[in-house]
């Protein structure tokens, strides 16, 4: 098995539209995660869950969302350097040599994810090399890697 990617072919950056694209399946995802576990919560806690649940204010909410994209993200790159949305545009994520992103470089992008303002970091990045924080911060890149089952472009 090739160690690196470059070994396969060259680091071709994700562009932006893949990387848009993986990123809304990737959060549809977290968000279904969330709602499938809130009813699970409700069936098996009850009543007293759902108030639990409906007494949550807005940053409750959003410490759940936060806790929810760090550990969905940081178990699915550490552990396959992809994630659902990344296998079905064709990317992956890698250090910047090429190899396999470490555990904590997947860590340090999860946790990066949910710094304000992050998002827009990407939609400036430059064309060539469309890096966000959460990809230069922990030396990471996204790239293809094969033709994308959902994307053909």
């Amino acid at each position: 098995m090739a160690d690196t990617i470059e070994e396969i072919g060259p680091l071709t950056p994700a562009t932006k539209l893949r990387r848009f694209v993986h990123w809304l399946i990737d959060r549809v995802i977290v968000v279904g995660v969330i709602f499938l576990a809130m009813i699970v919560v409700g069936i098996v806690g009850g009543d007293e869950a759902l108030a639990w649940a409906e007494r949550l204010t807005w940053w409750q909410d959003q410490l759940i969302g936060f806790e929810a994209i760090i550990v969905y993200y940081t178990l699915m790159e550490g552990l396959t350097g992809t994630t659902l949305g990344k296998l079905l545009t064709g990317t992956r994520i890698v250090d910047e040599s090429g190899r396999k992103a470490t555990f904590r470089q997947a860590l340090l992008r999860s946790v990066t994810r949910v710094v304000p303002f992050e998002a827009f970091s990407v939609l400036l990045a430059d064309e060539e090399d469309p890096r966000g924080w959460h990809d230069r911060w922990p030396r990471t890149r996204v790239v293809r890697t094969r033709r994308a089952v959902a994307l053909t472009a």
